[in-house]
This record gives C-alpha cells, structure tokens and sequence, in this order.
C-alpha cells in the first residue's frame, strides 16, 4: 500500500502506532515555530548574550500574546487594522491581519537608533510641543 518506512525514535519500546501517535501531537505547535521563526524574527535573534537573547524572546513572545488576544476583541479599533487589504471580502480580524496593519502603523518608529551603546539602554527621544515631555527606559 504505501511502501516501507523506517521510523526512528529514541524510546525502543514504543510500537510504531505509538510513534505516529506522539509525532502526530507534535503538529499542533508546529505553527507555532514556523510564525515565531519567520513572521516574528527569532531566527535571526542577533543578540549577543544570554540574558539579551532570553529578554528578546519575552518581549517577542508577549507581543506575540497580545496580537493573537487583539484577534478575540470584537472592537471597532481592533477591526481598522484589518482593513489594509481592501481587495479581501471579509476582511477577516485575524492576528495575522492585526500584525500587519500595525507594522503599517508603526514601521517608521526608528527603535534601532535609540538604542545607546554607551550606557546601554533605550533612549527615546523626547517629545515636546503640545504633547508633554515623554522619556521611556527599559
């Protein structure tokens, strides 16, 4: 019928029912990676220690979070990012079309730049005018 297969696994007692059965559970976060990795960019994490790296997957994974409970929140801001695509019907509220049309929003904001080597933190820069002065340290 389908021919022969080798099926590895590091467990020798598991039968090869078992084996499908657990690689089969597996598919469920697969989607998962595949976004973290390609859509959210860890897999070209840059940074240069542990403690970096570990704070660049927080920060990744809670703005993950927040976007996929934006896609659950029937509200009328939330439904305006959706609508950068005019040429879909529905125009879906998906976390996928939330992210999308925040990065149309936001992809100007220069963050890359705020950041000072010297004293190594994120200094940006100060608004003035009508707004009042505004300073964010992380």
């Amino acid at each position: 019928m389908w021919g022969r297969a080798l099926l590895l696994s590091t467990d020798a007692k598991l039968t090869p029912e078992q084996i499908i059965e657990a690689y089969g559970e597996r598919w469920s976060i697969e989607s998962m990676f595949n976004q973290l990795k390609l859509s959210w960019g860890l897999k070209e994490a840059w940074q240069q220690t542990r403690q970096t790296l570990h704070r660049w997957v927080h920060l990744t994974l809670v703005g993950y979070g927040l976007i996929q409970l934006l896609g659950y929140l029937d509200d009328q801001t939330v439904r305006q990012l959706c609508c950068h695509s005019p040429w879909r019907k529905d125009n879906p509220t998906t976390a996928g079309q939330i992210r999308k049309g925040l990065l149309l929003i936001f992809h100007h904001v220069p963050v890359r730049q705020w950041w000072n080597r010297k004293c190594r933190k994120f200094e940006p820069p100060n608004w003035r005018g009508s707004e009042q002065d505004a300073a964010i340290s992380v």
